[in-house]
């Protein structure tokens, strides 16, 4: 009896984990996608809020918190915004588990961690396309910190394909190549399609990037948290 009670406890328990972990992977999904939206809207000259929109070319994104409230963009109490209000929730910043570099803000927060996420820095070219490279500027999307193994280790055929990771200095939505890494005994790169990693082994290569105007259709995005499961 003690075994059995034992036996079925253990898979209680590692179905319960599976369950937060499927609810965390969604929510992770759900806010990523959010941001790298919100940050495709921040980059496109047309956006506008109650009439308010960018006067002449949008700036680099040096913050995250401008998502809520462009500091270029303002007249009177009304701002500029690219992500729902809900986002300025504030949260516990003495939780033991992310304790000492909490999210203050929901934007800051990745749901894996719950720490603040890790920032893809680089550059949008005059064609619209967002190019990766880390010594720039500005942010141009965002990813979890997590090492974790997802569940879902791949996005092909859905709005989200092209998240997985992609080199430096590669243009977002152009094809490019991801060379093995050099050395005798060394592993290969991963399997690519495209110039992306088609099997992602960790929730901190599922990257959410802004994309070049062709390719960010923001109905297919909403969509896309459902998608597979």
């Amino acid at each position: 009896m003690v075994m059995i009670i034992g036996i079925m406890l253990g898979l209680t328990g590692k179905s319960w984990k599976m369950v937060m972990q499927r609810e965390r992977e969604k929510e992770l999904l759900f806010r990523g996608s959010q941001i790298k939206e919100a940050i495709e809207n921040w980059y496109n000259p047309n956006y506008s809020v109650k009439g308010l929109k960018w006067r002449g070319q949008p700036q680099a994104l040096m913050d995250l918190k401008y998502l809520l409230n462009n500091p270029y963009v303002s007249s009177g109490t009304d701002s500029l915004k690219y992500l729902p209000q809900s986002y300025e929730t504030k949260l516990d910043d003495k939780n033991a588990n992310c304790t000492p570099d909490c999210a203050r803000l929901k934007i800051y927060q990745d749901p894996m961690t719950g720490k603040e996420w890790m920032l893809i820095k680089g550059t949008r070219g005059g064609d619209g396309n967002f190019t990766i490279n880390p010594g720039a500027p500005g942010i141009i999307g965002v990813a979890s910190r997590s090492d974790e193994e997802p569940m879902r280790t791949d996005f092909k055929g859905t709005a989200l394909e092209n998240m997985a990771p992609s080199t430096v200095g590669a243009v977002l939505g152009a094809v490019t190549t991801v060379a093995p890494f050099a050395g005798v005994g060394t592993t290969p790169a991963p399997p690519v399609s495209g110039g992306l990693v088609t099997k992602m082994t960790k929730y901190s290569e599922w990257e959410f990037k802004a994309e070049s105007p062709q390719k960010n259709d923001h109905r297919k995005i909403s969509r896309a948290y459902h998608e597979g499961w």
